[in-house]
């Protein structure tokens, strides 16, 4: 066997390529490719890495450094998951490090840190230390070791280094790199009897507890548990269920009754109830079932196209139901987290123990908990956002995306910026597994790859129990307010609709699409409206915290009570945000309880979850949210939906605006009417005859589909061509608009002006105190995707040679949107 000289090693740095290490001769034998190692890099950094690949060719130009320390005995990385993110860094143009940066759990990274550690000098005569020194040098003797972070708190400065520098001056301590393990065990005490109870030790027992009706009670409750299962008990939740305290428990500890000790625990708990049978499928559900299976032996890759309420969920049940019978793992993916509470509950009575869920409100010890314990194969069933996509699935089968055409399935804030259905078919095909793509409304990239035939295609066009749609009405706006049949946002007609529906003790929901309480402040004598000072955007009130905010860089200040530049007292809101609908709604409806679900009322832990549990129960009559409520929930006496403004989502500067508004209303529309009666939906718009509203209210897609894609085929949008933004940012604006410039005219040669467009300043020119300009490229399908990216970097390589342009970012977005 070739020695293992050499490692490459992946690190989280948005640098190209792996970084190569020397392999200490007696760790050849205990290193694997997966394994996660220290090492140092740069002068001073020490950094978690993961092992790519080994070698025996020593580099040239630079000595190696060897491996700091073996973190884990055996990897906790799979082969298949480095080549996928191989080919995420290719596909997107970013570095390798910056997809494990991005995808691998945090805690699971070690991380250098500035510490402070004490030498045990004597103070120099003539050293005078200051008392915050005085302050901190106790803290590090008493402690040994301190973060630069705890001495900041400890004497309630942001810089410490004028104090440390004192310390340091004095000789007192040094300066020192300590890795920071971030991932902790959860340690719980659980209680074990210690006695036999068919021996005379237990008559001695109870008469110990005589004096002690208390403890006895308890023990008695420990006997019963012990009886009826044989999980260990755990302290806390046994004094919670039972009473009594931790001391009572130490005392009866130290009469020999029972032992108390420390293990640890699972803080992902498992499903204990009583597990539902999977219920048998509707004829049109059994005929789209045995499509797919039918599809699946033609094609990797399905799109299940089922109307809202169709019961798509059943048949992806039984897809699952056969995996489990192979043996082989289901990866069920979601847009976003705010789906998930209502599916997951639904999974986990079909499937109980057998479900894993990884998302992004977890906290990062219960990600790690998922990572090893999907990597021991504990689940067959995981459900989670995109991120899930990256876990160390094993004997994968089946990957399911579910509202396969939302937005929120590509990420958009930090690289790479990847689209997750497309890395799940990616995904499938080196696990050789299936994937199902469903939607209600797809995305017109999927719905034409399946009409040209190059994945499969299976209808559902009936709800489940032949329950009627909804019968879709449009309110004209412009005819409502010249009649003045308007109560703020509220038409008389939606008004009487709401009415009907609570008298007749159902529910209703309403859709506004902007959070907060009105978008703009205006001054009615000067016309000034209140920008963030960050952003080349108007500030958003809400009312509700008396603050205007910022929605992209999170600046917010004090509501203003007269106009910053003219004093005027007379100040107006225009636009209409949730906060607004909840306060006019709670004025027309007082006696009705109202909930809002957006952003800013689900920041908390379990937002989400408590109030779709409260819906349910029917303890919530109206629910106003953005486009979180139009996402596949389920609610039983849902008859009546309203879409407050329609207009907003069809004039917005995106080429996909008609087709999402197409999307969203019929999304939304089908929470309404989901079981035995039909349901309503009232859309108010000032643009009535919007030709998008009518085939949203016929629920024509087809005929949208038709329509848009003729539009795209003619101005060269995607599906007929490829996309890749290149977007430039900088704080000075004359410099990053200079480094646009030139990166276009490297390549103007190779590409036609209908194809290269640009540079152009965005909707929003400037976010985070920074100015961007972008140039959108169009690649032609004829065209190799891959000799285009190469292009592109050499451009990029060619433009951070010039000195000037070093400090300007560029990022590549292919696929944007």
């Amino acid at each position: 066997m070739q020695p293992k000289l050499f490692a490459e090693i992946i690190l989280p740095v948005p640098l190209p390529g792996t970084f190569t290490y020397r392999i200490p001769s007696d760790w050849q034998d205990y290193l694997q490719i997966g394994q996660r190692v220290s090492v140092p890099f740069g002068q001073r950094k020490i950094y978690t890495g993961i092992i790519h690949s080994f070698h025996t060719n020593e580099p040239e130009t630079y000595k190696t450094k060897p491996i700091d320390a073996i973190l884990e005995d055996t990897p906790s990385l799979l082969p298949q998951q480095i080549e996928l993110w191989e080919w995420v860094a290719s596909y997107y143009m970013c570095s390798l490090g910056e997809v494990y940066k991005n995808v691998y759990p945090t805690a699971l990274k070690l991380e250098s840190d500035t510490y402070i550690r004490w030498i045990e000098n004597e103070l120099p005569e003539d050293a005078e230390l200051s008392a915050e020194a005085q302050e901190i040098l106790q803290a590090v003797k008493n402690k040994n070791i301190v973060s630069v972070d705890e001495v900041s708190k400890l004497i309630h400065q942001k810089n410490v280094l004028k104090v440390l520098k004192e310390l340091l001056d004095a000789r007192q301590v040094r300066l020192d790199e300590k890795l920071i393990e971030k991932y902790t065990p959860k340690i719980e005490n659980y209680i074990k009897i210690n006695i036999d109870l068919n021996s005379e030790d237990s008559k001695e027992a109870f008469e110990l507890l005589d004096r002690s009706p208390k403890q006895r009670e308890l023990f008695l409750q420990l006997i019963q548990l012990k009886a009826s299962e044989e999980k260990p008990v755990k302290a806390a939740n046994f004094i919670k269920d039972y009473g009594g305290s931790h001391a009572t428990l130490r005392s009866m500890e130290k009469k020999g009754l029972i032992s108390i000790f420390e293990d640890q625990t699972r803080r992902n708990q498992l499903y204990e109830e009583n597990i539902e049978s999977i219920e048998k499928l509707s004829p049109e559900q059994q005929q789209a079932f045995d499509g797919i299976l039918k599809g699946f032996k033609n094609f990797d890759t399905v799109l299940l196209h089922g109307v809202t309420s169709s019961g798509k969920t059943e048949i992806y049940f039984k897809l699952i139901e056969q995996m489990l019978q192979k043996n082989q793992t289901t990866l069920f993916l979601l847009p976003e987290i705010g789906l998930t509470t209502q599916l997951t509950q639904r999974i986990q009575k079909k499937f109980g123990e057998l479900v894993g869920v990884y998302h992004s409100k977890m906290n990062q010890n219960q990600r790690v908990e998922i990572w090893n314990e999907t990597l021991e194969n504990k689940y067959k069933i995981i459900i989670g956002p995109r991120s899930a996509l990256f876990l160390p699935l094993q004997h994968l089968g089946l990957i399911i995306v579910d509202e396969e055409h939302e937005s929120a399935l590509k990420q958009k804030d930090i690289t790479p910026f990847y689209n997750a259905r497309d890395v799940a078919r990616v995904l499938a095909s080196k696990n050789k597994a299936n994937l199902l793509l469903g939607s209600a409304t797809p995305s017109l990239e999927v719905y034409h790859a399946a009409k040209q035939g190059k994945i499969g295609y299976v209808s559902l066009n009936v709800r489940f129990g032949n329950v009627q749609p909804s019968k879709m009405e449009i309110i004209d706006l412009r005819k409502a307010f010249h009649r003045n049949e308007m109560t703020g946002q509220f038409s008389k007609t939606l008004i009487l609709a709401m009415k009907n529906s609570f008298e007749a003790d159902k529910q209703v929901i309403l859709f506004q699409n902007r959070r907060g309480y009105a978008p703009v402040i205006e001054c009615l004598s000067c016309g000034f409206t209140p920008y963030c000072p960050n952003c080349d955007v108007a500030l958003t009130l809400h009312n509700i915290s008396l603050e205007l905010k910022c929605h992209y860089c999170g600046h917010k200040q004090a509501k203003p009570q007269h106009c910053y530049q003219c004093k005027s007292v007379e100040l107006e809101t225009k636009g209409v945000g949730t906060e607004q609908i909840e306060k006019e709604a709670l004025s027309i409806f007082p006696e009705q309880k109202i909930a809002r679900m957006d952003v800013d009322s689900m920041r908390k832990k379990f937002a989400y979850e408590k109030l779709i549990e409260a819906f349910e129960q029917k303890e919530i009559n109206l629910l106003i949210g953005t486009q979180m409520v139009s996402k596949g929930l389920d609610f039983e006496y849902v008859n009546l939906v309203g879409i407050i403004r329609a207009d907003n989502l069809l004039n917005f500067p995106d080429f996909r605006a008609h087709e999402r508004a197409f999307q969203r209303i019929v999304q939304v529309a089908g929470r309404a009417g989901r079981r035995n009666q039909r349901g309503l939906v009232q859309i108010q718009a000032f643009e009535a005859h919007h030709p998008i509203l009518k085939m949203a209210t016929e629920m024509d897609y087809n005929a949208m589909a038709e329509q848009i894609l003729a539009e795209r085929q003619n101005f060269l949008y995607p599906p007929f061509v490829r996309l890749i933004e290149i977007r430039f940012r900088h704080k000075k604006e004359e410099k990053v608009q200079k480094a646009a410039h030139y990166f276009k005219q490297m390549l103007q040669g190779k590409f036609s002006s209908q194809c290269l467009l640009g540079p152009e300043a965005p909707y929003i020119s400037r976010l985070n105190n920074e100015y961007r300009f972008h140039i959108l490229l169009k690649i032609h399908n004829q065209q190799s995707p891959k000799k285009v990216k190469l292009l592109l970097n050499e451009a990029y390589q060619q433009l951070m040679q010039i000195k000037a342009f070093r400090s300007v970012k560029i990022d590549f977005d292919v696929d944007p949107y």
